[in-house]
């Protein structure tokens, strides 16, 4: 049995983030803040499965359910003051959920856009205690996100499929470099991890990062 709890966090008057919290009947030290992409939510498939195994495995959940797509007052912002929005909507609801939480260790979980703030958060540490990252479709093409992956200490899956448009090749191949770092490559897979025109594939294409999930997530958890 799971305890659910839906609720938001209002970090302005320009700035309403939902947040759906997952725990096990169990009481668990670990948790996974999973941070959607744009298109990409948390009812996706990839965050859809890495939920239900996260839970299997003990491990408390966070959704961080921001749209940014459809908020005028952050489509006239500058990228830079983009970025900074972002980062203070995870971190407002990061902190609202764990505070008086008893977690010693966080799995940040991101796809694409969501890179972005966790990056972020990867330096400042803000929140997270123990960090583990894995880091789907990492925007590459992004030089905050890539020199963070880059420069990491802290255990990291990183998967992309070579056909992603962040995908550049000497970048994954300078953090196939870094030990602190797991790399998987999706042949023919675009920037949602699916291939294109080949269904069964695609379903393979989820089975491969889950498994690759599950194994980063029973190695490191406390």
């Amino acid at each position: 049995m799971f305890q659910f709890n839906e609720g938001q966090v209002v970090r302005s008057e320009f700035s309403t983030i939902p947040y759906t919290w997952v725990r096990n009947e169990i009481p668990s030290k670990s948790i996974c803040i999973m941070l959607p992409g744009l298109g990409y939510t948390t009812q996706r498939p990839l965050f859809h499965y890495a939920t239900s195994m996260c839970l299997n495995n003990i491990v408390d959940i966070l959704h961080i359910n921001y749209n940014f797509v459809k908020n005028e007052h952050f489509a006239k912002l500058s990228n830079e003051e983009q970025v900074r929005w972002m980062y203070e909507d995870v971190k407002a609801v990061a902190e609202e959920i764990l505070k008086g939480t008893n977690y010693s260790q966080s799995f940040l979980l991101s796809k694409s856009i969501g890179t972005i703030p966790m990056a972020i958060e990867w330096v400042n540490k803000n929140f997270l205690q123990n960090p583990f990252g894995i880091w789907l479709t990492p925007l590459l093409k992004d030089d905050n996100v890539y020199n963070t992956l880059l420069i990491t200490e802290l255990p990291s899956l990183c998967v992309i499929g070579d056909r992603d448009h962040h995908f550049i090749e000497g970048r994954v191949t300078s953090l196939k470099n870094n030990d602190h770092i797991s790399t998987v490559i999706i042949p023919n897979a675009d920037h949602s991890l699916e291939i294109q025109g080949n269904v069964s594939a695609s379903i393979d294409a989820v089975k491969t990062i889950i498994e690759a999930v599950q194994e980063f997530i029973v190695k490191n958890k406390f």
